[in-house]
């Protein structure tokens, strides 16, 4: 095992009525809070009428700043910003789901600029400050009730960049996973993909293997596996939702341990960008084609993969036919729960993998050191893949 530090600032509430703790939890950081949230679910719930009574009994002012899109983008977080200053705003409360949360990061860091918080996921600045945060998970994806990443896409230069640091925590996280019930089918799925992509891109870290890494990424995985099929099949299970909010959190909170390979992530960025493919959907199209691709350079890791998540047997087939079999029913998994498995499923007829691939590398000459070293070739050929 490698050195490391673990530090989960983060207070996490989990279960039945969390949320009923919005209003004590945020007064202990401020006496004025803006709500960030995206759809109007949260009003029409009445989740937003509940949180905001909340607030007012424990004498915290309150604004709202609604509409946030699926990829959280600058404009939003630059309006949010201006808003946060008027008002003399003191902390933040996210309300929603991953994007939510990432685009009310970017606003704690960037009320105390000017010009935004663009400059701080470009690199060329780094945040000296942030208001904290709190956040109330609707959905099962990210994890970013309990990391310091977040996640900004720039419409202007079309870019997609993602920026972690340690202000980024949130100060609290209430999760409660009734919240989720709601969430339709397709969204469960892309979520629950996200989930299993932290995982997976974590279990192929070759610096980070171990016993236990590997069993804690391999049980977040089939967790996906075996409960998304039965909340789809039963949205109001309170155990299933449970289960997958819990793995969310587990996923990319580095409880499972850190680093990761996050060659899909890096690309995946790049086809919400072109496409505004929802982040979860990207990543069920490109982690099979990512593992067809290593296949033939390293079929004993991709046959052990499949026998530890997708229950192959190992015995009764050579290493490049379990690997085969394994990917198989990585795609199967991924049809039956209603998602594309390539990007011609996802009525993207026209990808142009070579600029594609030139997005995803930038100025970097290669991404995924971990377990393999992909150049723009090799980043351009899995797109190929991808393409079906």
């Amino acid at each position: 095992m490698k050195d490391f530090q673990l530090c989960i600032p983060t207070n996490i509430i989990f279960g039945h009525n969390a949320q009923a703790r919005a209003g004590e939890l945020t007064a202990a950081w401020g006496t004025s809070a803006l709500i960030l949230y995206g759809s109007q679910r949260i009003e029409k719930s009445g989740l937003l009428q509940e949180i905001t009574s909340l607030l007012e009994e424990h004498g915290v002012a309150w604004e709202t700043f609604g509409g946030i899109l699926e990829n959280p983008r600058l404009s939003q977080a630059e309006t949010a910003c201006k808003i946060v200053r008027e008002k003399k705003i003191d902390v933040l409360l996210a309300v929603g789901g991953g994007s939510v949360m990432d685009l009310a990061k970017a606003v704690s860091i960037g009320c105390f600029q000017e010009d935004g918080p663009w400059q701080f996921y470009e690199g060329k600045a780094v945040p000296k400050q942030a208001l904290p945060m709190g956040a109330i998970p609707t959905m099962a994806a990210t994890a970013s009730e309990a990391n310091p990443v977040s996640v900004l896409f720039n419409e202007t230069l079309h870019k997609k960049t993602a920026l972690r640091n340690s202000l980024l925590y949130p100060r609290f996280a209430l999760l409660n996973p009734e919240l989720t019930k709601t969430v339709p089918s397709t969204q469960t799925a892309m979520g629950a993909l996200d989930i299993f992509a932290h995982a997976f891109e974590r279990y192929f870290h070759l610096g980070q293997k171990g016993t236990l890494r590997t069993h804690l990424c391999t049980a977040i995985m089939k967790t996906i596996t075996e409960e998304l099929p039965k909340v789809q099949g039963h949205p109001k299970d309170y155990d299933g939702r449970a289960q997958l909010m819990w793995a969310a959190t587990m996923a990319h909170s580095d409880m499972i341990g850190f680093e990761g390979v996050f060659a899909c992530h890096a690309m995946s960025h790049a086809l919400t960008g072109e496409f505004n493919i929802p982040h979860g959907g990207a990543l069920a199209i490109l982690m099979p084609a990512w593992c067809k691709y290593m296949l033939p350079l390293y079929p004993k890791d991709m046959a052990e993969f499949a026998v530890r998540v997708w229950n192959v047997d190992d015995e009764a087939l050579k290493e490049v036919s379990a690997a085969q079999e394994g990917i198989s029913r990585f795609q199967d998994f991924i049809c039956r729960s209603g998602l594309p498995v390539t990007l011609r499923e996802a009525g993207i007829v026209h990808a142009d993998s070579q600029a594609l691939a030139r997005q995803v590398l930038g100025e970097k000459g290669h991404i995924g050191e971990p377990f393999h070293s992909l150049s723009l070739e090799d980043v351009q050929r899995i797109f190929e893949l991808a393409r079906g």
